[in-house]
């Protein structure tokens, strides 16, 4: 018995079928392909540097541990978003975890936790080849020292071109010089992407 999409079921009776809940459906019947082996990703083993420790965790393991970070992250770097709640859906993640498509790197000092990459994997349509797509990185300020910023990023292509993407889609924010340090690392500005957020009166309903 499918526990886990029975319970989905009850906790969605009556709610619209939104493409969220069409996706957490499909992981929880086991409908969508597990793209990446839980086996692949175990390969992955940490790596240490001037006293950091980088290496793949669980976010289903630690998800209280995580919050603040994820919260200082957001007070930093999501200015534009702060009139929209802060609510993060960790049982989603969770779900795209277990099915191989959301991997979480960590960066921990004396087993306190610094800094985190979470990145989304999936096939690419166009070329059928896996990207992997950055949803968070970031560091706390005492984690942006010496080389330790880069050698993460090296230590997050490695694991990706391991699990077998070809590919690294990365948003950098205005707010900080992100974009600068990105692009020294060899990563190309391609595209511009623009957000807007709606407010009640951008939405004009047609009467009849």
């Amino acid at each position: 018995m499918n526990t886990e999409l029975i319970a989905l079921l009850k906790a969605n009776i009556g709610l619209p079928l939104s493409p969220e809940l069409a996706a957490d459906l499909c992981i929880a019947a086991g409908r969508l392909e597990t793209l990446v082996q839980a086996s692949d990703i175990g390969k992955i083993e940490p790596e240490h540097h001037e006293g950091f420790t980088f290496a793949i965790e669980r976010i289903g393991d630690i998800t209280d541990e995580i919050k603040p970070l994820h919260r200082a992250h957001w007070n930093e770097t999501e200015v534009h978003r702060h009139n929209l709640p802060f609510n993060p859906d960790y049982e989603t993640f969770c779900r795209y975890e277990r099915a191989g498509r959301y991997v979480l790197l960590t960066l921990r000092q004396d087993g306190k936790l610094l800094g985190n990459c979470a990145m989304y994997l999936d096939k690419s349509t166009h070329t059928r080849t896996i990207i992997a797509t950055e949803d968070t990185l970031y560091l706390l300020p005492e984690a942006r020292k010496g080389r330790a910023a880069s050698r993460f990023v090296a230590y997050v292509e490695n694991a990706m071109r391991v699990l077998g993407a070809t590919e690294i889609n990365i948003t950098v924010k205005t707010v900080n010089k992100a974009c600068r340090f990105f692009r020294l690392l060899g990563y190309r500005h391609v595209e511009n992407g623009l957000t807007k957020i709606l407010e009640t009166e951008d939405v004009q309903l047609e009467t009849a």
